[in-house]
């Protein structure tokens, strides 16, 4: 397979990355008793606070997602290291007490935590129009800071990762 015909698997990977970078913080929400700890322990023991930190220890997942064979396979091998699905964090994402975080969080991580997922079916059902508008879509989303390709350019700059060209 080409690098080309891998961009959507490969941004896929990328977003992924993104939003369960941003997962790291639900400690804040169990640090209010607004979620309990236990069901998320293995996603916070999994990533430090340290936003450089966290996105250096999820660089071996992104890679191995960026190989995979469908954009399933991919899911599920973050789903395996942190212990939490796509589907758990798009839920996450929608909780009241994360949609009115201040200084994290903000409701934008659901807008992109769908937009990533709608990729992620849209390779899996091998759907080229669906992969197009859903590629472009990631690629101008915007988290609660400013436009999530700036994030990216950003958090593979401090810890040494080429960022692809389509990102730049």
């Amino acid at each position: 397979m080409s690098e080309a015909d891998r961009k959507p698997l490969n941004l896929f990977a990328d977003g992924l990355a993104l939003v369960y970078h941003e997962a790291r913080n639900v400690r804040h929400l169990f640090q209010k008793s607004d979620i309990p700890s236990a069901e998320w322990a293995r996603l916070v023991s999994s990533l430090p606070k340290n936003r450089i930190d966290a996105w250096k220890q999820l660089q071996t997942v992104r890679q191995a997602a960026r190989s995979s064979a469908t954009a399933h396979d991919a899911a599920r091998l973050f789903a395996s290291r942190l212990g939490k699905s796509l589907n758990d964090l798009e839920v996450l994402y929608q909780d009241p007490n994360w949609k009115h975080a201040k200084a994290w969080g903000g409701h934008a991580w659901r807008d992109v935590t769908a937009i990533v997922a709608n990729l992620g079916q849209a390779i899996d059902q091998c759907n080229l129009g669906r992969i197009t508008a859903a590629c472009a879509e990631l690629l101008q989303a915007h988290h609660n800071n400013g436009p999530i390709r700036q994030k990216i350019v950003e958090l593979d700059s401090a810890v040494g990762v080429t960022t692809d060209v389509w990102w730049l």
